[in-house]
């Protein structure tokens, strides 16, 4: 029997969440009144609510509830994992790893630097050279 587990993330920013998203082409739905009001599907009909719901194409969801000081991620992960290809660790992997990329990307731009080159190494890490205007 599956049930749905949380994860804490250090997501904070529901703009930068949503441009994550759509980087990684995930088909999500977000609420319109910025709430935990969407539903998030688990086993057996069971619900969750999330205010960003990630559609897996199966009867799984994964959901991403807001709390006070950030983002939970939500999810009956037994039934997403067994019937798609996403993976639990690999997903909040990837998905911090795309999150912190646009949050630095948005603060060069805040503070006028010019990104020079940005180079990605085996491990999914990524350096970024930047250099001050003028």
């Amino acid at each position: 029997m599956s049930h749905f587990l949380k994860i804490m993330t250090e997501i904070r920013e529901r703009e930068q969440l949503l441009a994550t998203l759509r980087d990684l082409h995930y088909q999500h739905q977000t609420s319109p009144n910025q709430t935990n009001d969407l539903l998030v599907r688990g086993y057996s009909g069971n619900q969750e609510r999330a205010e960003v719901v990630v559609n897996t194409g199966s009867a799984y969801d994964i959901g991403f509830q807001k709390k006070t000081d950030g983002y939970e991620v939500v999810a009956d992960w037994w039934g997403v994992q067994n019937n798609t290809q996403i993976k639990q660790n690999a997903f909040i992997q990837q998905i911090n790893r795309q999150y912190a990329y646009n949050v630095i990307r948005d603060q060069i731009r805040e503070q006028d630097l010019i990104m020079e080159e940005e180079r990605t190494l085996e491990n999914g890490d990524v350096i970024i050279t930047l250099s001050e205007r003028g």
